[in-house]
């Protein structure tokens, strides 16, 4: 992975409100028995949904939200006038092979 590719997503990590709205969006992917088989509602979150998760206001969500998309941790697609969210995994996947190469 890319330097300048690392320190955005570093960077986006840097608050608590974007890690705790990465916890929320894994968590509701791991509700989901079947990725494959689970409609976009059931694995992911939208807007709405994270910012009363987190009690926090849905312009604040979006913001952060988009933070974390820019750094490529999580995706969107819309359905109509919702927005949905979830983890990219690629993503974290590269970060988890990052992080794995100093274990040794």
């Amino acid at each position: 992975m890319q330097q300048n590719k690392l320190s955005q997503i570093f960077s986006s990590l840097a608050g608590e409100t974007r890690i705790r709205l990465l916890q929320a969006l894994n968590e509701k992917a791991l509700e989901c028995p079947n990725l494959e088989t689970c409609d976009l509602s059931e694995r992911c979150c939208n807007v709405s949904e994270l910012a009363e998760t987190l009690g926090i206001a849905v312009s604040t969500t979006s913001y952060h939200l988009k933070e974390l998309r820019l750094a490529g941790l999580i995706e969107t697609q819309r359905q109509g006038k919702q927005v949905y969210c979830s983890v990219n995994t690629d993503t974290t996947e590269r970060l988890a092979h990052f992080f794995g190469a100093f274990a040794h």
